[in-house]
């Protein structure tokens, strides 16, 4: 249970150890200077859920967007029209569903939990990839306070102050990581999810005070500590930060910008504060209360 757990963590912090020197260096938010940038930028590290712990920012993190010209998520989640194009690949392939994937009895327990605690999604458990439907069940195992989750009401406040809004990935980018899982492996881990919810409330609780703590080194063992595959961990995270870091040195060369990715990517030797260090910047932490 404790690796397609943590797959479901990456989803919603999205989606090496540290020493004790390293850790003490701990933050969500960060500077970025040098290497010949004219303005200072900024990277924090956000994360998928409503509950209201999560929305006590702090003045530096609001300083922070007003002072940048730019707010860049993964995903600009503003373009509704992006976001509706690709819809349609939230869906099964033509000819599965869930029910098809697994045992009758199976069925009927993810059937009965997701009516009784997801309202409207469980009406489309046969209809788009079990990744999703996990991905909501978790999300509905914290408080739901805010009419939005973090990641996308930093997107909206930056944009009514007239920030321009992007993204460092595409669509099809995140689609290709998360079709790395056969629908099978996710109707899987669907199944284990609800049969081990206890545990995963506790789990998704524990990642929270890890978040609200700041403790990024943490967050790196428990996401780290079990995956479905070398590969597809590398995919998730590596190969995407990677990814990222070129991206940002581009956006960051045209305007100051404020970079709200998930928490999961900050830390670690291939983590994005360590990127960027290694490609000649200063990268400091700051207090945000």
């Amino acid at each position: 249970m404790k690796n397609r757990s943590r797959i479901v963590l990456l989803f919603i912090l999205f989606t090496g150890f540290l020493t004790e020197a390293q850790a003490q260096n701990n933050s969500l938010l960060w500077e970025i200077t040098g290497k010949g940038l004219k303005d200072t930028s900024y990277l924090f590290g956000t994360i998928h859920i409503r509950d209201k712990r999560v929305f006590d920012l702090g003045d530096s993190t609001y300083y922070a967007i007003h002072r940048t010209k730019a707010l860049f998520g993964e995903l600009n989640l503003q373009d509704k029209a992006v976001m509706k194009q690709h819809a349609s690949e939230l869906l099964m392939p033509a000819g599965s569903t869930l029910q098809s994937l697994i045992s009758a009895e199976d069925y009927e327990l993810v059937k009965k939990y997701c009516k009784k605690h997801i309202g409207m999604y469980a009406l489309l458990i046969n209809k788009i990839k079990p990744i999703y439907i996990s991905a909501i069940v978790s999300e509905d195992l914290l408080k739901k306070e805010k009419k939005k989750p973090l990641d996308l009401y930093l997107q909206d406040y930056a944009a009514k102050r007239g920030n321009s809004i992007g993204g460092i990935e595409t669509f099809e980018e995140q689609l290709a990581v998360i079709n790395l899982l056969s629908v099978q492996e996710q109707a899987d881990m669907l199944v284990e999810q609800i049969k081990h919810i206890d545990e995963e409330k506790k789990l998704m609780e524990y990642m929270l005070q890890l978040y609200l703590s700041e403790s990024l080194d943490s967050l790196e063992i428990l996401v780290q500590e079990d995956t479905l595959s070398q590969e597809f961990n590398e995919a998730i995270l590596d190969s995407r930060n990677m990814v990222m870091v070129q991206r940002m040195e581009i956006q960051m060369k045209k305007q100051s910008t404020f970079f709200a990715v998930g928490a999961a990517h900050l830390p670690g030797t291939k983590g994005l504060i360590a990127l960027l260090r290694k490609q000649g910047y200063t990268v400091r932490p700051v207090k945000r209360k």
